[in-house]
């Protein structure tokens, strides 16, 4: 009876052991199930994380393109409108993938079919920027050496358009010819006008000349000044008569007496003006400068005994 009892105890002991054997592999395999599926969502969870990673890096890159291809690309390709309506395409087309990559599910298909093809885009449109911005470049360069280059044609036409004006303003002063200056004195006994060369004895000087043809000159009327300048290098001149006449290169000279001409273009005697000397001349060379508005007209030369 003893030992029956205890062969029930040991079968209830045995399967005790066993129920519980069982129960802890079931615990050990439901907990390798756990770790399974808790890999599996941190893995999911990883690659969703990069996916909205790549999302927003993504979404970042197209609205720096949209703006550089706002504020560069439309003035890079202002003159040439078909590379203006290809890059308003691409633009537009990069906008619609970026509002549609906003609006779908991180986790959607659809998501990162959205995510390729504008990076597709943004990789084309990156291409096709740096091409209009490396032409640009060398737009600005060439346009740089075109405007040097017009700079100096520009000069170059500043200082021909001064010469031009400087050689017509020379071309276009008169000049006087033939001068003739003769020394008078009266006659003791009939006052007839004779001609003389010794200092002493003159009286009076006739001075007479012509005026050159010139076609280019305006005709008109012209003052002439007239400086006569004894042998001490003084301007000769008597009271109320004389004066100081301005120059063109900004000087001035003293005259001794000044007349008025008609100029006609073509060549003119000059009627004779006589001019009398305050004092008696003495020997020496004496010479006649003609001048009219700032230039010298012509010069002659006497020598008295």
């Amino acid at each position: 009876m003893q030992n029956q009892q205890e062969g029930n105890n040991k079968s209830i002991l045995y399967a005790i052991i066993i129920i519980l054997l069982l129960f802890n592999l079931g615990l050990f395999y439901l907990w390798q199930k756990g770790n399974s599926t808790r890999d599996a969502l941190t893995s999911e969870n990883s690659s969703l994380a990069g996916t909205v990673k790549q999302k927003e890096n993504l979404l970042a890159a197209a609205d720096a393109m949209i703006a550089q291809y706002k504020s560069d690309s439309l003035a890079m390709s202002s003159a040439n409108k078909k590379i203006s309506t290809e890059l308003a395409e691409k633009g537009n087309e990069i906008a619609r993938l970026a509002f549609q990559l906003r609006q779908a599910n991180s986790s959607s298909n659809k998501n990162q079919q959205l995510i390729n093809e504008l990076t597709k885009k943004l990789a084309v449109m990156g291409d096709r920027l740096a091409q209009l911005e490396k032409e640009n470049v060398e737009l600005k360069e060439k346009n740089a050496t075109l405007a040097t280059a017009n700079d100096q044609l520009t000069n170059e036409n500043t200082v021909l358009s001064k010469e031009g004006r400087r050689l017509k303003n020379l071309a276009a002063r008169i000049q006087s010819s033939e001068i003739r200056i003769e020394t008078l004195k009266k006659q003791w006994i009939t006052r007839k006008e004779t001609n003389t060369n010794r200092a002493k004895d003159v009286e009076a000087l006739r001075i007479s000349f012509n005026l050159a043809e010139n076609k280019v000159a305006e005709a008109g009327e012209r003052n002439i000044f007239i400086k006569i300048t004894g042998p001490e290098g003084v301007t000769l001149s008597r009271d109320g008569e004389g004066g100081i006449a301005e120059l063109l290169d900004g000087k001035s000279t003293k005259y001794s007496y000044k007349t008025n001409v008609v100029f006609e273009k073509d060549s003119k005697q000059v009627p004779a003006t006589v001019w009398k000397p305050s004092n008696k001349l003495t020997k020496g060379k004496y010479s006649i400068e003609l001048f009219t508005e700032g230039y010298l007209m012509g010069s002659s030369v006497i020598d008295l005994k």
